[in-house]
């Protein structure tokens, strides 16, 4: 007796899921590198430049990422959370496109109206904006747990990056040629590696969902009431962090939020592996949080936060002992000393507590509690405000990073206070 063939499952394509593991590493990678890559451009900038220099590009940077991460409107991660596909990609990247051509032109009514230095914080802009066009290609690569891609894109945006403003600041010794290099740099990526990496997974639905999934009705509109409020609150949650270095601009000059934002970026390490723990979270719990399962969820989260806990306090050690010389040998005399070791350990112990909003916000995401993010982060940036106010004038750089502290705190605070609800 002949065996019966069934064509529509002989050919039917497996699935493997890379490991949590694997993802993580694949997401510390990529986003260690890309750190790396944005820390040897301040090295680059303050070797070959001045303090004032530094300044300058720290302001473009200052300007440009509040606007353009209000204008992502976290599409990203509406994306990521939504695994019945509700709304198609193509939808997601209209939006995005037309989200950045916006955001561009604020900065520039920003640079018209506080008479800021035009070219690099316009350039500096367009790098950014560019860089969140990119940034939704990658957010169907994470959806589909390729981080590897994504790490991939991460590392030639950033060794381009490197490469192209240290070769024109070296050759023109200006400031904004070294801006255009960043702006060429994430364009290329953006044309290069991002849409060329996702164009495989266009149309293509997560084998790991349920097959019988509609597609939302709202249209664009639709989507934009989802993402609104998720991106209200990451603008704002931007300009939060931003506020210090307002205040250190306008109170003391380019040269002081130079050393400032030489210290920050050295911070960007424990940034790095903070934020590469909550993108490869982020699927796993909208899929624990979408197939009922609020145990797996909950470990999931506890276990992340103990992690974060401890390598938050290890860091603040680490730069407690090491700091001053660390930055001493790294950035030159100016950028040393006693007050620069402690501003050091005061940020690492901001980006520790920015450790564990990373994964509440995942968590909060995950349970697509998009709308309480926003309240949240406008206390967060009341308060921030208030510390920069107080502290800033009076101590300075040390202010500033005591500031970032008690904006952290509070943000973490009422983040866990959000997602107890949702537990």
């Amino acid at each position: 007796m002949t065996a019966t063939r069934h064509p529509a499952t002989r050919h039917r394509p497996t699935s493997v899921r890379p490991s949590f593991t694997g993802n993580v590493t694949w997401s510390v990678a990529g986003n260690g590198g890309y750190a790396l890559c944005q820390w040897l451009v301040l090295v680059v900038v303050a070797r070959l430049g001045t303090p004032a220099m530094v300044g300058d590009y720290a302001l473009g940077l200052a300007v440009g990422a509040p606007v353009v991460l209000l204008a992502n409107l976290s599409l990203r991660t509406v994306l990521v959370t939504d695994p019945l596909g509700e709304h198609p990609f193509c939808r997601y990247l209209t939006v995005r496109l037309a989200a950045m051509a916006a955001a561009m032109v604020v900065i520039g009514a920003a640079v018209l109206v506080f008479r800021l230095p035009a070219v690099v914080v316009l350039l500096l802009g367009a790098a950014k904006a560019f860089d969140g066009i990119g940034d939704i290609y990658l957010g169907l690569l994470q959806r589909h747990h390729d981080q590897r891609s994504i790490a991939a894109a991460q590392l030639v945006n950033g060794g381009l990056t490197v490469a192209l403003t240290a070769a024109l600041l070296y050759g023109t010794s200006s400031i904004g040629w070294a801006a255009a290099g960043s702006a060429a740099a994430s364009l290329i990526t953006w044309v290069m590696c991002c849409a060329p990496f996702a164009g495989r997974f266009h149309n293509r639905p997560d084998p790991r969902t349920p097959r019988h999934t509609h597609r939302a009705d709202g249209g664009v509109a639709g989507l934009l009431w989802t993402a609104l409020p998720l991106g209200l609150a990451s603008g704002v949650s931007s300009l939060s962090v931003n506020v210090p270095r307002y205040a250190l601009q306008h109170h003391f000059g380019a040269a002081a939020l130079g050393v400032f934002a030489a210290a920050g970026y050295l911070v960007l390490t424990g940034n790095v592996f903070f934020s590469a723990v909550a993108q490869t979270l982020l699927p796993r719990l909208a899929e624990l949080r979408a197939n009922g399962t609020p145990e797996g969820f909950r470990g999931l989260l506890y276990q992340a936060l103990i992690g974060v806990g401890v390598a938050g306090a290890l860091g603040v050690w680490a730069a407690g002992l090491f700091g001053s010389g660390l930055l001493r040998h790294l950035y030159g005399d100016e950028y040393g000393g006693p007050e620069a070791g402690r501003v050091l350990t005061v940020l690492t112990l901001a980006t520790a507590l920015g450790g564990a909003c990373f994964v509440l916000d995942a968590g909060l995401s995950a349970a697509r509690r998009f709308t309480g993010q926003l309240a949240v982060n406008a206390a967060v940036l009341a308060v921030g405000v208030l510390g920069a106010l107080a502290l800033v004038d009076r101590y300075g750089v040390l202010g500033a990073a005591w500031a970032t502290v008690g904006a952290a705190a509070v943000h973490c605070a009422l983040k866990w206070a959000v997602l107890r609800r949702a537990l």
